[in-house]
C-alpha cells in the first residue's frame, strides 16, 4: 500500500492528523452521512491521503454494511490507515461531539424549544442539504460511471428504490450480482474474441504460450496480456435533571441538613442514570439499538420508522413529538442523523443510556466494518470482488440519487429552498467550497429572509 501511495503521491496518515481530521468532520459535518461523506472526500483529497477514485472505493465500501454511510467511510479510512484501533478511535471521535451535544439536548428538552427561528434555520439547513447530495452524487457519478452499463445500472437502480420502493439491502444486491454478469459477459466476449483470433492466425514463435500438442484448441492457453481493466480498478483500491454536574458535585461537598448528602447522591445518581431502576433500561437501550446499528442499512433516514417503532410503540421511551425534535435536532446538529439514537437513550436513561445507545448504533456497525473491510483489502485484487465493486459503485450512485430526490421532497417547500439548493449545489459541484461552510451560510440567509423579508 505505501508503493502505491508513493507512486499515485499520497501520504500515509499519522494518528494525530487523521484523528484531528475527524473531530474537524464531527464538530462541522452538518447534513447527515451523505452531506459529510462529500466533506470527508474534500477533505482527504486536499489533504492527498486519498485520491478521488480511492475514495469512490471507500465509500463504496461504507455502504456494503450497516450504519451511517459517512460513519462507515471513516472506519474504513481507519482501518485503512492505522488498523483496527484507528478505525475504532475514527468513529469515537468522530461521534463524540454529537453525542455530547444530543445528551445535553436530552437533560434540557424543555429549553430547545425556545430557540428563535429554529424553523427557518433547519429550512436553511435542508436546502442546503438537498444541494450537498446532489453535488457529491454527480461527483461520485464522474468518478464511478466509467462504462455505459454503469449509467445505466445507476439509472435503475434509483427507479427501484424511488418507483420500486426497494430496501437498501436490495439495491446493494442487485448492484452486486449486475457487477458479476457484466464481467461475465465481457469475459465471455474476450474470450471468444480471443478464440476468433487464435483459430485465423497460425502459432508465431514469439508467442508467450501455445496449445499443448494434442490439446482441443477450444481450451488451449492465451497469451497472457496485459487486462486494462484491471489496471484502472486496482487505481479504485486503495429521575432528576435539574443543575449540572458542576452544581452537584459542590452541593455534595456542602450538605446543608442530615439526610442532604444522600438526596444529592440519588438526584446525582438519577442524573447520570445510575438508578436501580435506569440500569436495566439502560441494558435495554443497549441491545436494542445495537439490533437497529446491526440492521441499519443506509442508516440516517432509512432507519427512522424502526426506531420509532422500537423507542416509542414497543418501549414507549419517549412520545411521538420527542421523537420528532429527535430526529430534527439530529439534522440540525453536526454527525450522523442517527445520533438522535443517543437522545432517546438521554430521555430514557440519562446519560448512562445515551452512552449506551450510542455504544450500541455505532458500535455494531464499526466491528462489522474492521471484519468486513479487512476480507474485502485481502481480496480486493481477486476478480469477483472487483467485479462486484463496479457494479456496487452504480447502485450507490442511483442511491445517492434517490436519497437526494427524497430528502428535497421532505425539505423544499417554496423557491427559496429551490435556489439554496442550487446555490449550495453549485459551490460545492463548481467551486469546491467547504460543504459545512456552505450549509451555514445559507442557513443563516433563510433565518435573515425569514427576520428581514418575512419570507
Amino acid at each position: 500500500m505505501d508503493g502505491h501511495a508513493q507512486a499515485t503521491g499520497r501520504s500515509r496518515p499519522g494518528w494525530w492528523p487523521f484523528l484531528r481530521a475527524c473531530a474537524l468532520l464531527g464538530l462541522t459535518g452538518f447534513g447527515g452521512g451523505l452531506a459529510i461523506l462529500a466533506q470527508a472526500g474534500d477533505l482527504f483529497e486536499r489533504k492527498r491521503w486519498l485520491t478521488e477514485r480511492e475514495w469512490v472505493h471507500t465509500a463504496t465500501v461504507a455502504q456494503l454494511v450497516p450504519g451511517g454511510a459517512a460513519t462507515n467511510a471513516l472506519a474504513y479510512a481507519g482501518l485503512r490507515f492505522l488498523g483496527p484501533l484507528g478505525a475504532l478511535a475514527a468513529v469515537f471521535v468522530y461521534v463524540t461531539p454529537a453525542a455530547a451535544m444530543m445528551i445535553a439536548f436530552g437533560l434540557g428538552y424543555s429549553k430547545v424549544h425556545e430557540v428563535p427561528h429554529l424553523d427557518a434555520l433547519l429550512a436553511g439547513f435542508s436546502a442546503a442539504v438537498v444541494g450537498l447530495v446532489v453535488a457529491v452524487t454527480w461527483r461520485l457519478g464522474q468518478s464511478g460511471l466509467r462504462r455505459g452499463w454503469q449509467a445505466v445500472l445507476a439509472g435503475l437502480a434509483l427507479a427501484l428504490e424511488r418507483l420500486g420502493h426497494a430496501s437498501v439491502l436490495e439495491v446493494i444486491v442487485f448492484g452486486i450480482l449486475a457487477g458479476l454478469a457484466a464481467d461475465s459477459v465481457q469475459k465471455g466476449y474476450r474470450l471468444r474474441a480471443r478464440r476468433r483470433r487464435h483459430q485465423s492466425h497460425a502459432p508465431l514463435a514469439h508467442e508467450e504460450e501455445v496449445a499443448a500438442p494434442g490439446a482441443d484448441p477450444t481450451f488451449a492457453p492465451v497469451p497472457a496480456r496485459q487486462d486494462k481493466t484491471a489496471e484502472t480498478d486496482d487505481a479504485d483500491e486503495p429521575g432528576d435533571s435539574g443543575g449540572t454536574p458542576l452544581g452537584a458535585l459542590l452541593l455534595l461537598l456542602v450538605p446543608r441538613t442530615p439526610g442532604a448528602l444522600q438526596r444529592r447522591i440519588a438526584a446525582l445518581k438519577g442524573w447520570l442514570g445510575l438508578s436501580g431502576l435506569a440500569v436495566p433500561v439502560g441494558i435495554a437501550l443497549l441491545f436494542t439499538f445495537a439490533r437497529v446499528g446491526a440492521v441499519a442499512y443506509g442508516g440516517g433516514f432509512t432507519i427512522v420508522p424502526l426506531i420509532e417503532r422500537e423507542a416509542v410503540e414497543q418501549h414507549a421511551w419517549i412520545t411521538h413529538q420527542e421523537f420528532a425534535d429527535a430526529i430534527a435536532l439530529g439534522q440540525v446538529t453536526p454527525g450522523p442523523v442517527i445520533i438522535a439514537a443517543t437522545f432517546i437513550g438521554t430521555r430514557a436513561g440519562g446519560v448512562l443510556g445515551g452512552i449506551l445507545a450510542t455504544l450500541g448504533v455505532f458500535g455494531v456497525p464499526a466491528l462489522m466494518v474492521i471484519g468486513g473491510g479487512a476480507w474485502i483489502d485481502r481480496w480486493r485484487r481477486a476478480r469477483a470482488v472487483k467485479a462486484a465493486l463496479r457494479g456496487l459503485v452504480p447502485a450507490v450512485v442511483g442511491m445517492m440519487a434517490a436519497a437526494a430526490v427524497g430528502l428535497a421532497g421532505a425539505g423544499i417547500h417554496d423557491e427559496t429552498g429551490v435556489v439554496l439548493a442550487a446555490v449550495a449545489f453549485v459551490g460545492v459541484a463548481q467551486f469546491k467550497l467547504n460543504p459545512a461552510v456552505v450549509v451555514f451560510l445559507l442557513g443563516a440567509v433563510r433565518v435573515s429572509l425569514s427576520v428581514f423579508a418575512n419570507v
